[in-house]
């Protein structure tokens, strides 16, 4: 008997017995498989699993009769060749799989083999709720790029096909986990529902955003609007897109913050991080609708990490163009995050210096 196929001799080849249909002598039924001898029967219905093979491969092929004079139970005799042809997908990630948040992912098909070259390849992710990121040039090249955003877990699989159009009989799986191990780390993401393709990036050729610009803004209690309430927009003590490094605290920049993502075309995120809070600062965290260019109301969603663990994750606030949404303070020495209750959304809120 013949199957076509993945890169095992008969004398190499070890099976797994189905429950129905071999007969008393034959040896493979265990987690320590043996190579099936010459005098054992293997019946139609019994299966072979690939991943019992050198390429590790788990597709079960049914062992058929080989029509050389047998019966319904076929026999594996000593001349018979086995084979299961699909090729094996192999994912390599350049930067391992603990990253940071604006990590770029170089990942690579290049271990992928088979009994024919490698033709195809098809890309697809499982990624945190609120990552747009995509694969970089495409999905369907030997090798891409792939930003990671978001704190979570990414799952990245591949399927390859081989020159004479097999597919792989595995899909190959690689996990990346995004941590934030910052003293403080806040994420914020939204939704624009007019907004059809939230993956896109730049401008249009008139000049307009592809996309809604929310902006996030960390807020040093030192900062005082002009009426004594939260100094949205500050030039020194809010950081924001237009203030993304400020000097706060003492000498250095481990106790200033740092909006280390602005994103100005849709979806998010934006992110900020601040290593060493200082030692009983209230910080307060804002998001401020920019501009909906014409994409009409947005729904923002925040994010805030305390060495790594989720400490508070907001419901989807809807927001209009202009609306500024005080979303809370961390104490830092609690660690604990107060949302403001019920929300506290203003309207046509005063930028100062527009």
């Amino acid at each position: 008997m013949v199957l076509a196929g993945c890169l095992a001799e008969r004398q190499g080849a070890v099976g797994t017995q189905d429950g129905s249909g071999t007969d008393a002598s034959d040896t493979a039924v265990g987690p320590t498989d043996t190579a099936v001898g010459p005098t054992d029967t293997v019946f139609a219905n019994d299966t072979l699993a690939a991943h019992d093979t050198a390429v590790s491969d788990v597709l079960d092929v049914t062992l058929p009769n080989d029509g050389v004079g047998d019966t319904a139970s076929d026999t594996w005799a000593a001349e018979d060749v086995i084979t299961l042809g699909c090729p094996q997908a192999v994912i390599t990630v350049a930067e391992g799989s603990e990253v940071s948040p604006q990590t770029v992912l170089h990942l690579s098909s290049s271990g992928s083999n088979g009994l024919a070259p490698i033709a195809g390849y098809q890309w697809t992710v499982e990624q945190p709720s609120g990552s747009v990121s995509v694969f970089l040039p495409s999905a369907s090249g030997p090798t891409a790029t792939f930003e990671v955003n978001v704190v979570g877990t990414y799952l990245f699989h591949l399927r390859v096909v081989d020159a004479e159009g097999r597919p792989s009989c595995q899909l190959a799986t690689f996990v990346v986990h995004v941590g934030a191990p910052e003293g403080i780390h806040v994420e914020l993401l939204w939704t624009t529902p007019n907004d059809e393709d939230e993956t896109d990036t730049g401008f249009t050729s008139f000049g307009d955003s592809v996309g809604s610009d929310v902006d996030l803004h960390f807020l040093h209690p030192i900062a005082r609007a002009d009426d004594g309430g939260p100094g949205w927009f500050d030039s020194r003590y809010d950081c924001y897109w237009s203030n993304v490094a400020p000097n706060w605290g003492g000498a250095g920049v481990s106790d200033d913050p740092s909006l280390d993502r602005d994103d100005t075309d849709g979806a998010g995120p934006e992110n900020l991080n601040l290593a060493y809070p200082e030692p009983g600062v209230a910080y307060r965290i804002g998001v401020h609708y920019w501009d909906d260019w014409g994409f009409s109301v947005a729904f923002a969603t925040v994010r805030v990490y305390v060495y790594g663990e989720l400490v508070y994750a907001s419901a989807p606030q809807e927001l209009n163009r202009l609306e500024l949404w005080d979303v809370g303070t961390l104490t830092w020495g609690t660690n604990a995050f107060v949302p403001t209750a019920p929300p506290d959304v203003t309207t046509n809120y005063p930028v100062p210096f527009f």
